[in-house]
């Protein structure tokens, strides 16, 4: 989820749970403490573009997010010494344990034992941002500031955390159904799919994203759950078996990026404009991953990775 929807988690927990016995200070501890997991975030300042492959790793391993949680837990105690350190770090643990699971929904994925595996489950029910969750949360917020509904708080955000798991629910729902179109489709082509996945589309649970790969060629459906309507949106060929393409791959960041990548989709081309010799010239060799590239909306620039691929054996990435 977005850092919005995160902190929005936060107060509805410190609104609907504890603000009645700790005061408005559980709202800014558990606020906060709900982003505490994308602390694994600062590896983007390395300005490597291969950076984000660390993205929910460190920060959110089930192993040190207790060490986490101690250390802010400690900060949040000169400020708040009344709480106690063992109660604050309670919230500060509560806070980042329910970040997990709302990163989980959607379909990033989650290196939940890191450093001792690299296993990145997902749910992949609810797209990384989504408005009807987001306004599901932010209603409580809004709504106490409306005159005479300040009392109410504690109830609106009780109800407001109900609607939240009531809608994450009819998601997982409907991408069962998804689930089930798609391998309904697959069955009809009578050949059956090495790799068939559904991911959440943006702008609601009622459409999704159906890719299968078939040797070497994905299909590309939009799905409609609540209608049972599925529609071939195209088709993307991988180059998988390219001598360049194998070559890239077995590079230490191609294993990395087939690691992180869902359904990934290489391409290799020779460059056509450029001022070495022919005998250097190198191919092009990209990657990407159709899990980032909705129907929906366009995102063809995002997680897309190149190399230089040289006669001489060199693999080289560039921007």
């Amino acid at each position: 989820m977005d850092p919005v929807t995160h902190t929005l988690v936060g107060v509805a927990m410190a609104n609907a749970l504890f603000r009645s016995r700790f005061g408005p200070s559980a709202v800014t501890v558990l606020a906060i403490a709900s982003n505490l997991p994308d602390i694994d975030a600062v590896v983007h300042l390395t300005g490597d573009p291969a950076a984000v492959l660390m993205r929910r790793t460190f920060g959110h391993s089930v192993f040190l997010l207790p060490f986490w949680s101690a250390i802010l837990a400690l900060i949040f105690w000169r400020f708040y010494p009344k709480i106690g350190f063992v109660r604050l770090f309670g919230l500060v643990l509560l806070g980042a344990s329910v970040h997990l699971v709302f990163d989980l929904v959607n379909s990033f994925g989650v290196v939940l034992l890191w450093p001792f595996e690299m296993w990145r489950p997902e749910w992949a029910i609810v797209f990384i941002i989504d408005l009807f969750l987001t306004g599901l949360l932010a209603a409580p917020v809004i709504l106490s500031v409306a005159r005479g509904l300040k009392p109410y708080r504690v109830l609106m955000s009780r109800i407001s955390l109900i609607a939240v798991a009531v809608y994450i629910l009819f998601c997982g729902g409907n991408r069962i159904l998804a689930r089930n179109a798609l391998a309904a489709e697959t069955e009809k082509l009578g050949k059956p799919a090495d790799f068939s996945y559904v991911f959440p589309e943006p702008l609601g649970p009622h459409h999704w994203r159906g890719v299968t790969r078939s040797d070497g060629v994905y299909r590309i459906y939009l799905i409609h759950s609540l209608s049972n309507r599925i529609e071939l949106i195209g088709e993307d060929r991988s180059d998988r078996g390219n001598p360049a393409v194998e070559r890239t791959r077995n590079t230490e960041r191609g294993r990395k990026l087939e690691w992180f990548f869902k359904a990934p989709v290489w391409k290799a081309e020779m460059e056509t404009v450029t001022d070495r010799p022919s005998s250097d010239r190198p191919e092009t060799v990209s990657v990407y991953d159709l899990r980032f590239r909705p129907v929906s909306i366009s995102t063809d620039s995002i997680f897309l990775y190149r190399f230089h691929v040289f006669a001489d054996g060199r693999v080289e990435p560039f921007p």
